[in-house]
């Protein structure tokens, strides 16, 4: 008996060495892991607590950054992940294409507003005429994101230059361009908006640029600026693309950046972990219950998506897409 003992162990021993690899393999393949745009993250928070509902066995693993700083991670840092977010259509292009992935979704469209509190100064004045003079008084406070690391951020500067522009003005010798970036100082410049949103709130800044759906979702109150210089509508998109400004790209180089409008877009990896996971997710969000949930969240889908390099596209997101 004791000898027959021996063997079932060994023999259950054998078993396991040889099977475990295949099962630990197998848990660590049921991760969805998403880099994304800090713009997105009451969208992502409802879509996770979704998916999870669908799909208990998978474990979603989520991360917000500005978008420059979510694609570094991958490009830079060397870091797995499945998807990636990003609130540019065209740093998929820019900077995933085609080492990283050959195709994107582009999914909503922004515009740049100036948020504010009840606390600020002069809100009773500021209007869509006369925002970069309120902004240039010497108590106003205002913030915007890094350029280098957010879209948010770079747009933030675009707007200005096409304020130049549309309202024809100097503020003293300096352009309103260089004045607004000249009196902002690197304190109230961070990685992100939300960042900047707890200090907004705090009234150590007056104002912040960002987009209107953030200050929708954190309740602050904001002026709309004009559409030609908003970045928030298509029809303008020549006008958008006069203005350029210039940011350190993920190598140290400078990069020019043109104006056009802002849209949101996303892609799944080549080298992603768990690529059916990751259609799942984006089947989700493209789905009309994902449309609602970004309409809660005060982020308009457009439906249907519009394909990035359309012809690279699996095809099971490709009919969800425009033609």
């Amino acid at each position: 008996m004791r000898v027959i003992f021996i063997r079932i162990i060994i023999l259950l021993f054998v078993i396991n060495t040889i099977f475990l690899p295949t099962r630990l393999h197998a848990s660590s393949n049921n991760k969805l892991t998403i880099f994304y745009a800090a713009n997105l993250i009451s969208v992502m928070n409802e879509l996770g607590q979704e998916f999870k509902k669908l799909y208990p066995d998978i474990e979603l693993v989520t991360e917000s950054s500005g978008s420059v700083l979510a694609v570094k991670k991958v490009t830079e840092l060397n870091r797995l992940c499945d998807m990636i977010f990003v609130a540019d259509y065209k740093l998929i292009d820019k900077m995933l294409v085609p080492k990283y992935t050959n195709w994107g979704v582009a999914f909503y469209k922004d515009r740049i507003v100036i948020g504010f509190t009840e606390k600020s100064r002069y809100t009773n004045e500021l209007d869509s005429k006369n925002w970069y003079k309120i902004l240039m008084r010497p108590d106003v406070k205002y913030g915007y994101a890094n350029p280098n690391l957010a879209p948010v951020g770079y747009n933030t500067l675009i707007v200005w230059r096409l304020a130049d522009i549309y309202y024809k003005e100097k503020i003293g010798n300096n352009s309103i361009y260089e004045a607004l970036k000249e009196k902002c100082p690197e304190d109230y410049v961070r990685p992100d908006v939300s960042e900047l949103i707890p200090t907004l709130e705090s009234m150590s800044l007056d104002y912040l640029f960002m987009y209107q759906s953030t200050a929708e979702q954190h309740n602050l109150k904001f002026i709309q600026l004009p559409e030609e210089i908003n970045l928030g509508n298509e029809k303008f998109e020549e006008l958008y693309q006069k203005t350029n400004v210039s940011i350190v790209d993920q190598k140290g180089a400078k990069q020019i950046i043109f104006g056009k409008p802002i849209v949101f877009a996303f892609t799944i990896l080549d080298a992603a972990p768990n690529k059916k996971a990751a259609f799942l997710f984006a089947k989700l969000l493209l789905s009309e219950k994902g449309q609602l949930i970004m309409k809660r969240n005060f982020q308009q889908q457009i439906v249907p998506a519009i394909a990035i390099n359309k012809e690279n596209m699996p095809e099971e997101l490709k009919i969800l897409c425009q033609k």
